[in-house]
């Protein structure tokens, strides 16, 4: 069975991003409902519970999976900027889609940490830090979220749409920015309203409380959406690699897999190819002259062996 070359793996960051936030939101819930029986952690809690709430009383399980997920989100955000970047997917071609792309990738990170942080300093015993790491986490995310969203669609105009669905993948990354505004406002409403405490008999906060909680949990759904859609991002790399071709899609990198695809013989082998056709134990110099080798032969093909297919 022939390996596929390691850029056609890349989606597979964002899928273990997704699946350690679900699992992290998830597993609070069933434990909430099922484990905890629906339980007031706290005398002042509403009727549903805040995510944080259920994070400070499960706090290993809460600071595991929000770590891995940090961790993997700013793993996926590095790999979309370096494969931009090397124009392995789609890349810039104004300097203005590079500049969104960078900052989207910085505030990403800073949210991550927020992220970890606001896991560590659990809503029970560090209330202030815990709500200030979690206003840091919805801002820079969301920001992030809206300059990814803006430099994809920028890029559409650029690039073959029909061939990469940029503007497709743009408007469903802004439709979950756009439909997370107001319940964000809506969360931060009814939280300040009663301060996010209901007292034992009041209706009223009890009602507010729960409809709070209940939209950070509605946002907690919506932000595992936004981080599977850079899987969309990461195709066109993995059907390069399907193909047995570079990440580039202009070398050929696997010939089993090129030769299958009709590409054998019409594009160049890209250098770690030819290393790894030859084998081990050879010098650079023996490398370098078969590298060279390959390029002359492909330069005095016929024209029409050279069009890409």
């Amino acid at each position: 069975m022939v390996s596929k070359p390691l850029h056609g793996h890349y989606w597979l960051a964002p899928v273990i991003t997704t699946g350690c936030w679900l699992t992290n939101i998830i597993g609070l819930l069933v434990k909430w409902i099922y484990v905890d029986d629906k339980r007031e952690y706290m005398r002042d809690e509403a009727d549903v519970v805040f995510i944080s709430d259920s994070g400070a009383s499960h706090h290993a399980w809460f600071i595991i999976f929000s770590s891995l997920t940090a961790a993997f989100y700013i793993l996926t955000t590095f790999l979309e900027r370096h494969l931009r970047h090397q124009r392995r997917i789609p890349g810039s071609v104004k300097s203005k889609q590079t500049s969104l792309d960078i900052a989207s990738v910085v505030l990403a990170c800073i949210g991550a940490l927020a992220l970890v942080f606001l896991s560590i300093f659990d809503a029970f015993n560090y209330s202030r830090v815990h709500w200030s790491f979690t206003l840091i986490f919805i801002v820079t995310v969301g920001f992030s979220v809206l300059l990814q969203s803006l430099q994809v669609l920028s890029l559409a105009h650029h690039h073959d749409d029909h061939k990469y669905h940029l503007r497709t993948v743009a408007w469903v990354k802004m439709s979950i920015f756009i439909l997370a505004i107001p319940i964000i406002l809506i969360f931060i409403i009814t939280y300040g309203i009663c301060k996010g405490q209901a007292e034992p008999g009041d209706s009223k906060c009890n009602k507010v409380v729960s409809t709070a909680a209940v939209c950070e949990w509605a946002v907690s759904f919506l932000l595992a959406i936004f981080f599977f859609t850079y899987v969309f991002d990461f195709i066109p790399a993995r059907e390069s690699a399907k193909q047995g071709l570079d990440e580039t899609g202009t070398q050929i990198d696997d010939a089993t897999l090129a030769e299958q695809h009709g590409h054998l013989g019409t594009k160049p082998y890209a250098p770690y190819a030819v290393a790894k056709d030859m084998g081990p134990n050879h010098t650079d110099a023996e490398y370098n002259q078969a590298m060279q080798q390959a390029r002359q032969e492909f330069a005095s093909a016929p024209p029409a062996a050279k069009q890409q297919i």
